[in-house]
């Protein structure tokens, strides 16, 4: 819910802006205490809660609120982690991408790293690409991101296609995240080909047996939340032996739900070593996810806590309907083995690497539009007016 505090913060009002800043402050105290009285109640009954399964819809597929995870032995394993860097620089006539995707490979035996391998390379060059299609800012941030997924995505496939891989982590969402793509000819076909891809790749996984996962770190997600209010507080006094003062508890406090994301009440309602319920990846996957075809009701997702100190992370993955607890259960153990080497960073280990390799320097950029300008008339101005002052 976007906050109704009224009134410009003046910054030239040092009163004002500093009761503004008591003002959020408290409100977010207030918050965090009432997601701490909800989810201390559902940690109470999490045993005995029986969710509700909706056999037609199949939204939630499970019948357990929390389930506690395992620790994979990381045993024999090669688990490869994706991830891409990207910079943008808007010109005067064109606009420049350069983006950068690297697949970090690593070899488990016996719990420990035995050796680590990158593709292409530990740092090979970034591509990059020029626009001179006229497109607004939108449409140019859209580009931009399709380029990074659709880079991202061919790594991944020539990884799996190289190496003999058990897993395969991306960073960020296994679904294409523009699914109201603009109506610029550049972005409709960009986009064509960015489903493909997705498509292309859940099928070289499934014949490979490959175990693909969709790690989201910092989920805006609220759907887990609304399964939440639709489906479970709403008949959890039925199932449970709740007190008169927990239940009048829940309704003083579940309101703070219409504020929260997944991630800020599952923080508190998890424990590290427990994962959520899974759910279907959208309750209307026919119009969400209607561009990938039928593997629209194989898309499913789960939040696990894996350190004490770090928030929960949103774990997507593909799997048929009856195998989506077995497929769950592993990925949650393996995503908290990759993840227990540092209490207050829940990130993959393989994951963080291929982010260390893929990052790209602001500097990058600069020094290629220097490189062109230095090829043009002495005339020739690209830099935007807000990039270049009279002083």
């Amino acid at each position: 819910m976007i906050s109704t505090m009224k009134g410009p913060i003046a910054m030239s009002d040092h009163e004002n802006l500093e009761y503004k800043l008591v003002e959020i402050a408290e409100k977010i105290k207030s918050q965090g205490k009432k997601r701490r009285a909800l989810a201390k109640i559902l940690r109470r009954v999490k045993d005995e809660l029986e969710l509700p399964i909706d056999e037609e819809n199949q939204e939630v597929t499970e019948t357990k609120l929390v389930t506690r995870t395992g620790l994979d032995p990381l045993n024999d394993d090669t688990i490869a982690g994706v991830d891409g860097g990207v910079l943008a620089r808007p010109l005067h006539g064109l606009d420049l991408i350069l983006v950068r995707a690297i697949a970090t490979i690593f070899h488990y035996e016996d719990e420990s790293l035995k050796q680590a391998e990158y593709h292409p390379s530990e740092m090979p060059w970034p591509e990059l690409m020029s626009i001179h299609e006229p497109l607004d800012s939108r449409e140019f941030e859209l580009l931009v991101g399709m380029y990074r997924q659709l880079t991202e995505l061919k790594r991944a496939k020539e990884a799996i296609e190289n190496w003999s891989i058990d897993t395969l982590l991306l960073d960020g969402s296994i679904v294409p995240q523009y699914t109201s793509h603009a109506s610029k000819s550049r972005t409709r076909e960009l986009y064509r080909e960015l489903v493909d891809s997705f498509t292309n790749l859940y099928q070289t996984c499934v014949k490979k047996n490959v175990l693909l996962l969709g790690v989201v770190k910092d989920s805006r997600s609220a759907r887990l939340i609304d399964i939440f209010q639709g489906k479970i507080l709403s008949d959890i006094d039925a199932g449970t032996n709740l007190s008169s003062n927990e239940i009048a508890s829940l309704e003083d406090n579940r309101s703070v739900l219409l504020d929260s994301r997944d991630t800020v009440f599952l923080d508190h309602l998890l424990d590290p070593g427990e994962r959520s319920f899974v759910f279907r990846y959208a309750d209307a996957p026919a119009n969400l996810l209607r561009d990938i075809g039928d593997w629209r009701n194989q898309i499913h997702a789960f939040y696990v806590k894996t350190v004490p100190y770090d928030r929960p992370l949103r774990i997507e993955f593909v799997s048929t309907p009856e195998n989506v607890s077995q497929t769950a259960d592993g990925a949650s153990s393996l995503i908290r083995a990759l993840s227990a080497h540092h209490d207050a960073c829940a990130l993959p280990s393989v994951l963080i690497e291929a982010d260390a390799c893929a990052r790209l320097a602001q500097e990058e950029i600069s020094m290629i539009r220097d490189s062109i300008t230095d090829r043009l008339e002495p005339s020739t101005l690209l830099d935007l007016r807000r990039e270049r002052g009279p002083f």
